[in-house]
């Protein structure tokens, strides 16, 4: 499960397994349970790297705080500039608020902030 929630796209769905893992370890659910809690962790670090989509998505929205043109999201990736307009799509069938102004791409504070929690 854990190496297709990394290969997926759909961004709405694998933030919500992403949030909720993350509550979970916080709250200390899983401290009974060392063999769970470890492979929660493991899930959490596999979604938040830099290979997985997801993982790149939520680096896209970061850079998108301050504002980044598609040549900036692409450079920081180290991807196309057709796969960060996927990566843009992907957000944007998420309900994820996107503005472009002046040739950059701006996500809200508040997603970003719901993001670091």
């Amino acid at each position: 499960m854990a190496s297709q929630l990394s290969t997926r796209s759909d961004f709405a769905e694998t933030f919500a397994i992403h949030v909720a893992l993350k509550a979970s370890l916080k709250s200390r659910q899983y401290d009974k349970q060392p063999s769970v809690r470890k492979a929660a962790e493991t899930l959490c670090k596999e979604l938040e790297a830099p290979r997985s989509i997801y993982g790149r998505q939520l680096q896209m929205l970061g850079l998108m705080e301050k504002g980044a043109s598609i040549a900036d999201l692409g450079r920081r990736l180290r991807c196309s500039r057709r796969t960060a307009f996927r990566y843009l799509n992907h957000l944007e069938e998420a309900d994820i608020d996107i503005k472009l102004d002046g040739g950059k791409y701006f996500v809200g504070k508040g997603m970003v902030k719901l993001m670091r929690a």
